[in-house]
């Protein structure tokens, strides 16, 4: 959901001409409305989901509007909603029936109303399919190849329709900043510069401008991230052996992966720093003593100073093999190792088998299928 809201946007001094009056009109949302964005908040209040404020924005950004209680990380039933900051204008969001929300206003907002209908429209089909999709990865009993066979068969060419009807549109309104909007619903960075490029001069260089700059900046960060996961992919695979590695244990003494052979061993990356890694350790614990003798646990700590690591080991009473993974070691960098905590699986030939990033159930129900036999 942060996502949404990384946007470059000011939180201007007084100056009228970036008042943004905004009216809520929202449903079953209680009596305050925190406004996010560029990771800053501010928070207004109303009665039964009415609001009526001013903000300053002194630069076009996306930013959230959504319940307190979200930031204080309770996500039940979420109420929030992305929406385009425009100073000088006059914004009413009004939740229509808590599935969607229409924006109208004055200027922009009274352009972008007529964008968002069509876009509503325009992506009906693909929306249904996505769900669709989505509740086909998660499902056990669908096999990779039947997913696989609807991502191509079905999401993928409705998906390829639907950019092409948005980029459609948005040539055949050159210039409507409203429609400049839609660039953020193009996949494909290349084709995002190109459409970008089929604007009217006074809408690429208007006040739309750092919008656009912020949608390709996180549209290459996005690739990054991406091109990174592919190579912890190869480099996690299952098959592929684990590199054979040797680091002190806690008595300083020299631990070799090798030495485990013969049986299966979870590496865990984790640090004294790392609240998620110490938020397992519970469940790990559970989860050692429930399959005696059918596993190893290697953690291995990383981003400490030895002192730390020690003191937590010791401070959590946890009862498998440590080692301590110094800076100049390039183990992590060897298993692709780029988030915590990270367990991977060893098989007893001392190859990948799996491999599991964050506090993840399916760590454990894999544990269960694995060693239940």
């Amino acid at each position: 959901m942060m996502l949404v809201a990384v946007a470059i946007c000011g939180w201007a001094a007084n100056n009228g001409d970036n008042t943004l009056k905004v009216k809520l009109d929202l449903v079953d949302f209680g009596d305050s409305v925190v406004v996010y964005r560029n990771q800053q908040e501010q928070t207004f209040i109303g009665k039964d989901g009415k609001f009526e404020f001013e903000l300053q924005v002194d630069t076009v950004c996306t930013a959230l509007l959504m319940q307190p209680r979200l930031l204080r990380g309770d996500m039940e039933d979420p109420h929030f909603y992305a929406i385009t900051l425009v100073g000088g204008e006059t914004v009413h969001v009004v939740d229509v029936d808590n599935t969607r929300f229409d924006v109208d206003g004055t200027g922009f907002y009274a352009e972008y109303h007529q964008v968002d209908l069509f876009d509503e429209n325009a992506s009906k089909d693909l929306n249904a399919i996505s769900i669709k999709y989505r509740k086909m990865k998660a499902d056990d009993n669908v096999s990779e190849e039947e997913s696989a066979k609807y991502y191509d068969e079905v999401y993928k060419p409705c998906s390829e329709r639907y950019q092409q009807v948005i980029i459609d549109y948005m040539k055949a309104h050159p210039t409507q900043e409203a429609a400049f909007c839609l660039l953020k619903n193009i996949k494909d960075l290349d084709k995002m510069k190109e459409v970008f490029s089929f604007f009217d001069a006074s809408v690429r260089e208007g006040r739309m401008k750092p919008l656009y700059e912020t949608w390709v900046k996180n549209a290459e960060e996005r690739l990054q991230e991406e091109a990174e996961e592919r190579e912890t992919q190869k480099k996690q695979a299952a098959g592929i052996e684990a590199p054979a590695f040797t680091l002190n244990d806690l008595n300083g003494q020299p631990l070799a992966l090798t030495s485990l052979r013969g049986k299966y061993v979870i590496l865990d990356f984790w640090g004294s720093w790392c609240i998620w890694c110490i938020k397992g350790f519970p469940q790990m614990k559970e989860y050692y003593a429930k399959y005696p003798g059918k596993f190893e646990i290697l953690g291995i700590d990383c981003n400490d100073t030895e002192d730390k690591w020690k003191a937590a080991v010791k401070k959590h009473d946890l009862p498998w093999l440590h080692v301590y993974c110094p800076k100049e070691s390039t183990l992590l960098e060897e298993l692709g190792v780029n988030n915590f905590p990270t367990k991977i699986i060893i098989d007893p030939e001392g190859k990948i088998v799996k491999s599991i990033v964050g506090e993840d159930p399916t760590f454990y129900t894999f544990l269960d299928k694995l060693f239940s036999k």
